[in-house]
């Protein structure tokens, strides 16, 4: 999946191979402020705290997936996009101590742009919110 020159896995000297990214896991999805819907209910951080981390930036790309052709195909991200893919997809890998995912171009769902997270994020808390009032 990776493979890196030196003794230790470093951003700089890790390389993902074929069709798969090295994706930097997004720590602080929900952000330093409480969840919280639009209509003001606090979402408790013990309902999200079991979600398995499906989004981040893209920090390096593999060459590409090898078309029936024998050609390699473009892949579908770059460095920089933030991205979304399947819940569990991926192989959680440590580098310097941070959270990474190495995940194969397939499993992407999309790119999103900032406004799209947060409304992501929004519809998250609304979901969060409502399954937190039907369990009392």
């Amino acid at each position: 999946l990776l493979y890196y020159t030196g003794v230790s896995m470093k951003v700089d000297t890790v390389t993902p191979v074929r069709d798969y990214v090295l994706v930097k896991i997004d720590e602080n999805k929900y952000g330093d402020k409480p969840l919280q819907t639009k209509s003001g209910v606090v979402i408790a951080s013990q309902v999200v705290k079991d979600d398995a981390p499906c989004e981040g930036v893209v920090i390096k790309v593999g060459e590409g997936r090898m078309a029936s052709n024998g050609k390699l195909s473009t892949p579908p991200v770059q460095s920089g996009d933030y991205v979304k893919f399947k819940d569990y997809a991926g192989n959680g890998v440590m580098i310097e101590g941070k959270p990474f995912s190495v995940v194969k171009m397939g499993d992407i769902l999309c790119t999103l742009s900032e406004a799209e997270k947060e409304e992501i994020l929004e519809d998250l808390a609304a979901t969060a919110a409502a399954a937190s009032e039907d369990a009392a």
